[in-house]
């Protein structure tokens, strides 16, 4: 398979709230900065662009790459801030290969309406750290060639489950079980994710805790992890980086990826969402997922009850 060696743009975003602590962590692959108390890491910005006519593909230098073209119509992910090379603006499409900017037009993204959120504060939750992982690679039947408009939800987290609860059992952890009521609140939850990916609302409340009231869902703490991944896409275990599986694109592999990243790929956070898929007295979880086809990627919610 080919390597995508800059993570695709945005690689797996992954993301956690520790409400014992109040720390809000939101992983993003970039330097960490404090915000009131918090810490925030945020990944570079990205945007949708159409290339407007068939167009060149450059590298670092400026200097064009021979034979590497973009056809006119094409839609694709470019980092949103330019770079000036010789007095001329270009995006970055990959890590080394560059696109002018008056070659693409930046497309509109359609605005959601919004959704009103219940309003509670959360409960408290203890953390513990884990054993130290072993990767154990993955394993994913793929429908060739499928498309993100394939995304199954119920193979997703088939999937999800199965992966989580072996890599407990690796451990000695009892496994845990999924929840048909919990998993229809954490996908309502997941539907936000597109317009903010983040854990808390405008007004600083915990977003799935304040669904779970709502829905009369009895517990005693709340916990969550976040994810967007793209859609086609492999992570090579050996280093990280991430691997053009578009011929073997599937609900099962993203679920694959998203557990590997929680729990093996998981430092920037301090290990945060592997402490909570594997903290033992984890024992019942909802899972959501919803496919952005225009972005390809695949956003993921993850509530853990105790």
């Amino acid at each position: 398979m080919k390597k995508i060696s800059y993570h695709k743009l945005v690689a797996a975003v992954v993301a956690i709230t520790s409400i014992a602590s109040g720390l809000f962590v939101d992983s993003r692959i970039t330097a960490a900065k404090s915000v009131s108390g918090s810490i925030v890491l945020k990944a570079p910005a990205v945007k949708r662009v159409k290339v407007k006519r068939k167009a060149n593909l450059y590298n670092n230098k400026g200097r064009k790459l021979k034979k590497k073209f973009l056809k006119k119509g094409r839609k694709l992910t470019v980092i949103k801030k330019a770079k000036k090379i010789r007095g001329k603006k270009f995006y970055f499409v990959t890590k080394n290969k560059l696109i002018l900017a008056k070659d693409v037009t930046t497309l509109k993204t359609k605005a959601k309406k919004p959704q009103n959120l219940p309003t509670n504060p959360s409960n408290t939750q203890d953390k513990v750290t884990p054993p130290n992982s072993t990767n154990t690679g993955t394993t994913q039947t793929a429908k060739k060639n499928a498309k993100i408009e394939s995304f199954s939800l119920s193979e997703f987290r088939e999937e999800f489950l199965k992966k989580l609860n072996e890599e407990r059992a690796q451990r000695g952890l009892n496994a845990v079980s999924e929840d048909d009521n919990l998993d229809e609140v954490v996908q309502n939850r997941t539907k936000l994710l597109p317009d903010n990916f983040a854990h808390v609302d405008a007004a600083g409340n915990f977003i799935l805790n304040d669904f779970f009231n709502k829905a009369g869902v009895k517990r005693h703490s709340t916990a969550e992890c976040l994810a967007m991944f793209p859609w086609g896409v492999d992570v090579n275990h050996s280093d990280n980086s991430l691997l053009d599986a578009t011929k073997n694109a599937s609900s099962a592999l993203v679920a694959d990826n998203m557990i590997y990243e929680y729990i093996y790929n998981d430092a920037e956070s301090n290990w945060g969402h592997r402490d909570i898929l594997l903290d033992p007295s984890a024992k019942t979880i909802g899972l959501g997922a919803i496919a952005e086809n225009e972005s390809e990627q695949i956003y993921s919610s993850v509530g853990v009850i105790y």
